[in-house]
């Protein structure tokens, strides 16, 4: 439509040219007045008016029409592909083990879900899409320029030569400067993300102005690998102009000085029909046109080069979770795991997040149905992560972990951690209200479930007491409430599941004494034909208990009831309570 309208005005009503054959032919045009004649009459210029403005608003509409339907529909795709991506690589984090999230950083991951993932449709926009349509319009322009002059094809086409060395020169360059402004910034994300979530901490020791100033430092790191990273851009695509700039000079030159000699075109008889016989104004604006063009897409497809190195580093941090494959997997026969009916045994379980460094030891001991299990012992020394292989978050390194004498590997992961509620340490609570928090983990329990679950933990009468009960929003973090209400709305939620078996770190570390009085009771009373299992340090709820497991660096070093551990003469727990009192026994 290009070369049409500039053959019809500039050949036709300017330089009152004859027109081809194919004008006569689609416009309908009489011969006599239009092609068989030396120059047009000043009615026959006028009267192809009418003819180039229906071409210029039939191509316009076209051409806005054809790319509103075509943004629509990339959007829509690409929007798709994304939601996909993201969606995909949240499964495979949520995949990973322990062993893997105890070294990836919480920030880095979200960095990767919200920056890198948009790379993919990046990619496929930017170095499948859009380059096939640079490469084609500089093909085209190729061959059509090489009609009118293969010496203006050839400079056309040389001009590709420096272009790619650029290229070349600049892309490893240019991956490594991206690589560490994606790290920088992934950094930063985490250390946000930390600073937000410990705001307490911060404010309760002043360090507001320290933080601060930090922040300013690291942003400034970030600033400077990303800034680094565009000016190396901004090199090669000032490069890459100055390369195009030459050649298109010596290029209008050239087809400056055919139209000065009003020279014939290279293939004069296909040319002719469309007007462009001999070199005029006419067709030296065709030929630049289409030589602008292809300079243009040269352009266009160095800069996509270089954007490409940064897209390739982001999608490379992708590929990089899509390609991990889950530790924790179910076993090739494995079945549903059927109801407890005798015990959970550990049997010289050893197991370590590092390879060459152990945190549990030889662990053995065996927890009966309808008996509460206390896991002592200081901090550090593994009681949460003994727990953490019950639920096969991750896999023992040796030894095994059974459910009435079957191993735990041999139960699909999803049926063991539907047969185990766990309250944790952190009460991690959400923005929703009070009833969708406790029903978070077990959404086919009803409302009198959820009632009857925060009855148990002594929370009905708080609840009742907020200003729209069980359906009170929480709010962010949930920070209305007291510690002690978040950490009985996180009992209710495990208790609510109604499981086999239940883990409760530290339950009644923000409970008053009588409240964790009460609470353990309503437990003891509950966990009638279950395994209970209470991470804890209080001396009051390991009293409760009927064996307590002593862990000292990961190695069992007493087992048994309470009372007959502090009857011996002396031994490591008798130590540890005595340190955990501050006093003799």
């Amino acid at each position: 439509m290009g070369l049409t309208l500039i053959s019809l005005a500039a050949n036709g009503i300017m330089a009152s040219q004859p027109l081809g054959e194919f004008y006569v032919f689609i416009y309908g045009l009489d011969p006599e007045r239009f092609l068989s004649v030396e120059t047009l009459s000043d009615q026959a210029r006028k009267d192809l008016a009418w003819p180039t403005v229906y071409t210029a608003i039939g191509g316009a509409l076209f051409a806005v029409g054809g790319t509103q339907l075509l943004v629509y529909y990339s959007v829509w795709i690409f929007q798709a592909i994304n939601q996909r991506m993201r969606v995909h690589l949240i499964d495979q984090l949520l995949a990973q083990s322990l062993s893997y999230h105890a070294t990836a950083q919480t920030g880095d991951a979200i960095y990767r879900v919200y920056q890198d993932t948009a790379m993919v449709t990046a990619i496929i926009r930017y170095v499948f899409l859009e380059p096939f349509m640079f490469i084609g319009r500089y093909v085209g322009g190729l061959v059509i320029v090489a009609a009118f002059s293969p010496t203006l094809a050839l400079i056309l086409l040389v001009t590709a030569l420096p272009m790619t060395y650029l290229g070349r020169k600049f892309s490893s360059p240019l991956r490594l400067k991206f690589r560490s402004a994606r790290e920088r910034n992934a950094a930063l994300t985490s250390w946000i993300q930390e600073s937000v979530q410990g705001i307490r901490v911060i404010k309760a020791s002043g360090a507001e102005t320290e933080r601060t100033s930090e922040f300013d430092k690291r942003s400034h790191d970030a600033f400077d690998a990303a800034f680094d990273s565009r000016v190396s851009l901004n090199v090669l695509g000032i490069l890459a102009f100055v390369t195009v700039a030459v050649s298109m000079l010596a290029l209008q030159a050239i087809a400056a000085t055919y139209t000065l000699q009003d020279a014939a075109t290279f293939a004069r008889d296909l040319l002719l029909a469309f007007g462009f016989a001999v070199w005029n104004f006419g067709t030296f604006s065709a030929a630049t046109s289409r030589t602008s063009d292809g300079f243009v897409s040269l352009r266009s497809i160095m800069a996509l080069w270089g954007r490409a190195q940064d897209m390739a580093i982001g999608l490379n941090r992708v590929f990089s979770v899509l390609d991990l494959e889950p530790d924790i997997v179910d076993a090739e026969n494995a079945k549903p795991m059927p109801a407890l009916s005798r015990s959970v045994s550990f049997q010289h379980v050893n197991f370590g997040y590092i390879d060459g460094q152990t945190v549990l030891h030889d662990v053995n001991f065996t927890a009966s149905i309808g008996s509460i299990t206390a896991i002592v012992g200081p901090t550090g020394t593994g009681k949460s992560t003994l727990m953490s292989l019950l639920l096969r978050l991750a896999d023992p390194d040796q030894g095994c972990i059974t459910v009435d004498g079957t191993d735990i590997r041999d139960f699909t992961v999803n049926s063991l951690r539907h047969g185990i509620s766990i309250a944790t340490q952190e009460n991690i609570l959400f923005s929703e209200s009070v009833l969708n928090n406790i029903l978070y983990a077990a959404p086919n329990a009803t409302r009198q479930d959820a009632i009857e679950a925060a009855r148990v933990v002594c929370a009905h009468d708080f609840i009742e007491a907020l200003p729209q009960g069980y359906d009170t929003a929480l709010g962010e973090r949930a920070v209305k409430l007291s510690s002690g209400q978040r950490q009985r709305l996180v009992l209710a939620r495990a208790i609510v599941r109604d499981t086999p078996i239940l883990i409760l770190d530290e339950p009644t570390a923000a409970l008053d004494a009588q409240t964790e009085h009460d609470v353990l009771a309503n437990i003891q009373v509950w966990s009638e034909g279950r395994c209970v299992f209470l991470i804890t340090h209080r001396l009051s709820t390991i009293r409760q208990a009927d064996e307590v497991i002593y862990l000292r660096q990961g190695t069992v070093l007493a087992q048994g009831h309470h009372d007959a551990l502090l009857a011996l003469d002396s031994g490591a727990y008798k130590d540890f309570v005595a340190a955990e009192t501050g006093k003799g026994v």
